[in-house]
């Protein structure tokens, strides 16, 4: 696992590292056997300066300084404590995640030094206690480096579980946006879309007969006035909802339709042109208020695509519960959707608001060429 702190400080704990390094080395050589010869002194540099690099090159490092510390101990200069670079450079390479690397440093440094004392009948190193110490102090360097590197992993696992973390906490605060926005948007659509459809369809008529029956004319101005008031209400409630307050008065505040409001959606369809027969199977009373919503909705948006793509047209619109189902279907005799239409946002929603509750929605031509809405919502599932 790569150190992460800033680079100059890693330098800087490099650099203080191997002077350290030194600053043992000379001060215990000098204390135990005096000062060694030039030479000598230039080996325990030289092995100090190289653990400056451990950091980049760590095994190269540890093989240098062995090879240094071989050399110190083959020209026979007294003390061990040129030792230390050895286990300094063994405990950076275990701490870099080479354990068998640095177990294999720690075995050739014991046996190639144990080899030079044996043959040099020096005896200054591996011979009893200096022998155990010398073995302990490697093995040290090898549980420090692996403990080192464990805990370097550890805060590395912790600050990557942060990060996903907090790359999760994003993506579903980002997710959330992008279904409330779609939800505004389907609530704001079934809100305007009927009523613009009236409208649209009522206006028209007005300016048709504007000159030849003005009586019509202004009954068709009065239903664009009545109808852009109710949207006016609609919308206002709506967006109380969906800002989760209340707007103004609460005890004035238009409740959320439902099943009760539908003979008034259905003669506000029939003021745009449409023949419309509604009738219900089954009791209704103890429908969810959520499911009441989504059939409002779904009712709604079929007899706005009546009032628009159908024409002259006549609708049936059948809700039925049967056991735990309820089953909603809009039916007309018109012209229907042209087969390649692509489907738009209204349909899209009924989708959704039926899939919200477990629910399913089939559209298509009905048998008579009209077109034909069926929602089937699962009370169970909605409850």
């Amino acid at each position: 696992m790569t150190d992460t702190s800033p680079r100059p400080l890693r330098i800087a704990g490099d650099i203080l590292f191997a002077l350290a390094g030194l600053l043992v080395m000379m001060v215990g050589t000098v204390w135990t056997v005096g000062l060694p010869e030039p030479l000598g002194r230039v080996l325990l540099i030289a092995a100090a300066a190289t653990l400056v690099f451990r950091r980049r090159w760590p095994v190269v490092v540890m093989w240098a300084v062995i090879s240094l510390g071989f050399i110190y101990d083959f020209l026979g200069y007294p003390g061990a404590f040129y030792t230390v670079a050895i286990v300094m450079g063994i405990y950076s390479v275990a701490a870099q995640g080479w354990r068998w690397t640095a177990v294999a440093g720690a075995v050739i440094t014991f046996v190639s030094f144990g080899l030079v004392d044996f043959a040099l009948e020096t005896g200054h190193l591996i011979t009893g206690q200096g022998a155990l110490w010398f073995v302990g102090w490697l093995i040290v360097a090898v549980l420090l480096g692996e403990v080192s590197r464990s805990r370097r992993d550890f805060v590395a696992s912790i600050e990557q579980r942060a990060i996903e973390a907090e790359r999760t906490r994003q993506e579903e605060t980002l997710r959330r946006v992008g279904e409330e926005r779609m939800r505004i948007a389907r609530e704001l659509h079934d809100v305007l879309a009927h009523s613009i459809s009236i409208i649209n369809v009522q206006a028209g008529a007005a300016a048709h007969h504007l000159d030849s029956d003005p009586e019509k004319a202004r009954e068709a101005i009065s239903i664009v006035r009545n109808t852009g008031k109710e949207a006016i209400q609609e919308l206002r409630s709506s967006l109380g909802v969906l800002r989760g307050q209340e707007n103004g008065d609460p005890t004035r505040r238009r409740p959320t339709p439902g099943l009760g409001d539908l003979e008034q959606l259905m003669a506000s369809a029939r003021r745009a042109g449409p023949v419309v027969e509604f009738s219900t199977r089954g009791n209704l009373d103890d429908v969810p208020p959520d499911v009441a919503l989504t059939v409002y909705r779904i009712v709604q948006e079929s007899l706005t695509n009546v009032t628009r793509h159908g024409g002259d047209a006549s609708a049936t619109v059948t809700i039925e519960r049967d056991s735990d189902t309820l089953t909603v279907t809009v039916e007309d005799d018109g012209i229907g959707m042209q087969t390649d239409t692509v489907p738009g946002l209204g349909i899209a929603g009924m989708t959704e608001r039926a899939a919200a509750h477990g629910g399913s929605l089939e559209t298509g031509p009905s048998a008579d060429g009209g077109f034909r809405v069926v929602a089937t919502i699962p009370l169970t599932e909605s409850s």
